[in-house]
């Protein structure tokens, strides 16, 4: 069986990103966190970011998390960054319409104006935002947390996109400026790093049941076409066999075996971590360190 630390270490080519993704309300960004402060706790100096607009990280730490990387009071070690959408699109609009006001016409700069108005634009700009977050240097781990499966996948799918977006910013006629061209390494060294199972470790989060694992598995066969493996699977809220004590929650666990066995067919080349249902919401650096301790002191 895959061990589940070697796919959160960094490796000998450098850091290691871990992203957690899945169908909302599976509990991703209390399993970021929780590998976060893990691997902060371990030594690492380990960055967590998330993209999800929903931006829960900052309650499951329970400290105020914002568009800039600052160190999580509390945990040496570990920093955190959110990636604020609205902002980054304001921005990567100024940036590209001001870069073809000494370009272009006024007329040009209305059409530019209107196709930025696509909703591809807002998952550009998140996208350039989160490779310049990712590329902070001194870090040794980074965990993002990321939005609901379907967006998670665009993402992933943005690089293969820049061209469109190059032909927008430049014109029909323009080369490709020397800063464009920077601008576009930068994506395809991400896109290569996200491909590479020693540097990215790509993982869904789901709870035991029917519709989370079949999404789930849609989306990593949608990866895999775009060269991306999913090497961990996370089985959240499983009712511990002590937690077992009525008929109620006995049937209950049984059926969440039978789809921890599904998840393991559907998912057989991938490392599986398990996660306890907890009597009460992960909230506060003291409930991470003890679901700390309970999910990676015994690692199935």
């Amino acid at each position: 069986m895959v061990d589940v630390e070697s796919l959160l270490h960094p490796s000998a080519k450098g850091t290691r990103q871990v992203f957690f993704a899945g169908k909302g309300g599976v509990g991703k960004t209390t399993i970021a966190c929780l590998t976060a402060l893990h691997m902060a706790r371990q030594g690492y100096r380990t960055l967590l970011l998330t993209t999800d607009p929903a931006a829960h990280t900052g309650s499951v730490l329970g400290r105020k998390v914002t568009e800039q990387v600052e160190p999580v009071d509390g945990i040496s070690g570990l920093s955190a960054a959110k990636i604020d959408q609205k902002q980054a699109t304001e921005d990567y609009k100024k940036t590209i319409l001001d870069d073809a006001r000494t370009k272009f016409g006024e007329d040009t700069i209305r059409t530019m104006t209107e196709d930025l108005a696509s909703p591809c634009t807002e998952e550009m700009a998140a996208f350039q935002r989160f490779i310049d977050l990712s590329n902070t240097p001194g870090f040794d781990v980074i965990v993002f947390d990321t939005a609901p499966t379907g967006h998670t996948l665009r993402l992933l799918e943005l690089p293969l996109e820049w061209s469109e977006q190059i032909r927008l910013k430049t014109g029909a006629t323009e080369a490709m400026s020397a800063g464009d061209r920077q601008q576009k390494d930068r994506f395809d060294r991400t896109l290569r790093a996200m491909r590479d199972p020693e540097l990215t470790t790509f993982s869904f989060v789901m709870y035991p049941e029917s519709t989370p694992i079949l999404e789930a598995q849609r989306a990593s066969q949608e990866l895999a076409a775009i060269g991306v493996a999913t090497q961990l699977v996370v089985a959240n809220l499983l009712i511990a066999e002590e937690q077992a004590t009525t008929p109620f929650f006995q049937k209950r666990r049984e059926m969440q075996l039978g789809y921890l066995d599904d998840m393991k067919r559907r998912f057989a080349g991938a490392a599986l971590l398990q996660v306890p249902m907890m009597d009460s919401d992960i909230r506060g650096i003291d409930k991470l360190d003890t679901l700390d301790k309970i999910v990676f002191g015994g690692i199935a």
